[in-house]
């Protein structure tokens, strides 16, 4: 659930918390005293808390001496959990109801003012079962954004006015694990076929038959595999940044813990469940700054503080320059709005993407040897570090034997991974260009 908390000036602070239920009563615990969330309800214990779409007003209460004793016994964690977590000490709040909230106090006011500043309305829909935001705007033929890693439907800001105005209805939800949708537990929650059918449902939730889907960075992966397995939906498929390459032949394998003497590889370092996420979940204003501005270049950026390149040396922030300035595309604000999203929902869901490639592979043999069908494009930056420098023929090659219409591999000069931000206008015009084409 999501709890809402206030500072003195009135400022919403969303947080996305573990719910925990006894009796009627919604209390939650606090691992590793004191968070930030934590101490500002003690000082303000008029709170929001939203779960299952419905938002409520409540008073949050420290559990103190035989109560809190007795919260220590009802929600015991494993021993494993607390030997992983150096036995921090635990505090619990219990939240007594208020008055119910009006509709309008219940919705997330940042998000709907940016959305409108891209003439676009916010709105949450259900998806293969679970509660997807989305944020949409135009009329027409649907087009479906899907985003990447770390980011949300705010990295299509761009994308959203200049496709509405084309004549397209546009679409650009959070997906699973992000902002201001649902966030599954479980690691396999987030495989790659739970993925692509939350893009074909959200199809199915806007009353419509078919679309166009877009996806960038891990967007991509999922848009591929959602027009390989609902064909009938998709009506073409564009992916940035990542090249579908067909399905492996063998079952990729990666230890839950990478070899402290390996050289850091920072998919290795996200396998080891609570690592990644306990990091950036305490900085995520500096892992999205430093992030952003390593896959921008031309941005310049101070000397990483870690450059021992072996993985015992540590995580990933401070492997990755400070930036001396954000990359010309990226504002304060926006990278502003990003925390605050990243503050909510944390890392985990999305960094569980990453650990899915072994089930993915289990869960999709019917894929081997199929081409994507559909009309296709493939659009990258010419310096994106994902395709290590590879040429437009390259690229071609590569994607040859595994699509029946690619209809054209683009690398964009001088932009680096974040395409459709650092270069929006030459990307929407690509996207249009495509769109356009189509029968």
């Amino acid at each position: 659930m999501i709890i809402t908390s206030f500072e003195e000036d009135g400022e919403a602070i969303d947080r996305v918390v573990a719910r925990l239920d006894l009796e009627g009563q919604i209390y939650v615990a606090v691992n590793h005293w004191p968070r930030a969330w934590a101490r500002r309800i003690q000082r303000n214990p008029d709170v929001q808390l939203t779960y299952q779409g419905e938002t409520w007003n409540y008073t949050a209460v420290v559990l103190e001496g035989a109560e809190h004793d007795q919260g220590a016994i009802d929600f015991a964690v494993p021993f494993s959990f607390r030997v992983l977590t150096g036995f921090p000490p635990r505090y619990f709040f219990r939240f007594d109801p208020k008055a119910d909230l009006s509709e309008g106090n219940a919705i997330d006011n940042q998000t709907i003012d940016l959305a409108a500043e891209f003439g676009a309305e916010v709105r949450t829909l259900e998806s293969n079962g679970i509660e997807i935001r989305i944020v949409e705007s135009g009329e027409g033929p649907l087009v479906i954004l899907v985003h990447g890693w770390p980011e949300s439907w705010y990295s299509w800001r761009h994308q959203l006015p200049a496709l509405a105005q084309a004549g397209y209805r546009v679409v650009a939800p959070d997906m699973r694990g992000y902002g201001g949708s649902a966030l599954p537990f479980a690691t396999e929650d987030y495989n790659i076929k739970e993925l692509a059918a939350d893009v074909a449902g959200i199809i199915t939730a806007l009353d419509e038959e078919s679309a166009v889907i877009v996806g960038h960075d891990w967007g991509a992966p999922v848009v591929w595999h959602t027009a390989l397995l609902y064909p009938e939906k998709i009506d073409a498929v564009v992916g940035l940044s990542v090249l579908y390459g067909g399905r492996s032949e063998n079952k990729p394998e990666r230890p839950v813990r990478q070899d402290p003497e390996d050289e850091f590889f920072y998919i290795s370092y996200f396998q080891d469940p609570g690592v990644a996420e306990a990091e950036f979940d305490a900085d995520p204003e500096a892992l999205i700054a430093r992030l952003y501005a390593s896959r921008s270049p031309g941005t310049p950026v101070h000397p990483p503080e870690v450059t021992d390149a072996r993985a015992i040396a540590g995580g990933w922030i401070k492997r990755l320059g400070e930036p001396v300035h954000l990359p010309a595309w990226l504002s304060e604000r926006d990278l502003k709005y990003y925390v605050s999203e990243f503050r909510k929902s944390g890392f985990e869901g999305g960094i569980n993407y990453y650990r899915n490639g072994a089930l993915n592979w289990e869960l999709t043999p019917e894929l081997d040897g199929s081409k994507i069908q559909q009309p296709a494009l493939f659009i990258a930056g010419e310096l994106d570090i994902v395709n290590r420098g590879a040429t437009q023929d390259e690229l071609e090659l590569r994607a040859q034997p595994h699509f029946e219409d690619l209809r054209g591999v683009v690398l964009q000069p001088g932009i680096g991974h974040r395409n459709q931000q650092q270069a929006p206008e030459d990307t929407n015009r690509l996207l249009i260009e495509f769109l356009g084409s189509l029968n």
